[in-house]
């Protein structure tokens, strides 16, 4: 444990140790990533998708699963983007006699078109337009017929900056709407929109391949790690 503690803050020291480079950053926009996200999805104990209009008492924990996205860039500042994600929640189930136990898989997906603003040679402000999916699929308790499966779309905006901390390192912040992005408590509805504000960063350990995670807060909130190839 120790020695794997160390060998990430020698990482993370010659990272930031390299000088911050005085002319243009890579910031391309044009890149494959995949990897590893977990997550937590607020609101599904009050929601009567779930509960079947309060019959059942619930609780949620946070499951993992995998994502993947890319991003192509063309003309001077434009790119067209794409995000598939699925991540697993663990759910308990009760109707005041019996209990049990089970889980159902939360699948986004959104593609779009963004545009890129250099504001400096090492940051870059960006937006995005996008059509926005989210599915609530595979749910499954034992001993319970729960028929709680769900989708919705919709459209997303997105604001961000991107800086060049160093010659491998990039930090990337952003705020996101999307009009599916939270499980309804009331009504008829299942989905409503939310706000997210999200932080990620990236260590190009090789000019063309670099280690990514991030986090997003928001009514469904997500971090994940994995691997950037640029091109």
């Amino acid at each position: 444990m120790f020695t794997r503690h160390r060998m990430f803050a020698l990482a993370v020291i010659v990272a930031l140790g390299e000088p911050t480079l005085a002319g243009a950053q890579d910031l391309s926009f044009t890149y494959v990533e995949g990897g590893f996200i977990a997550g937590f999805v607020n609101g599904v104990e009050e929601s009567g998708t779930f509960t079947d209009n309060g019959t059942f008492e619930l609780e949620t924990d946070s499951d993992g699963g995998g994502f993947i996205g890319g991003a192509w860039q063309f003309g001077e500042n434009m790119h067209l983007f794409g995000e598939y994600s699925s991540a697993g929640q663990e759910l308990e189930i009760s109707d005041g006699i019996d209990t049990g136990e089970g889980d159902f898989d939360v699948v986004r997906w959104r593609i779009g078109v963004g545009y890129a603003y250099p504001y400096s040679p090492t940051a870059s402000f960006y937006g995005r337009l996008s059509f926005d999916s989210i599915e609530i699929e595979d749910v499954g308790v034992a001993g319970f017929d729960l028929d709680a499966a769900a989708d919705d779309d919709g459209i997303g905006g997105e604001v961000g900056m991107i800086w060049a901390a160093t010659e491998a390192f990039r930090l990337q912040g952003h705020v996101r709407y999307t009009s599916v992005g939270e499980v309804v408590t009331e009504g008829s509805d299942t989905f409503d929109s939310d706000i997210l504000i999200g932080l990620n960063g990236r260590w190009n350990f090789r000019p063309d391949i670099a280690l990514i995670t991030g986090y997003e807060l928001g009514k469904i909130t997500t971090w994940n790690l994995g691997v950037r190839f640029t091109f």
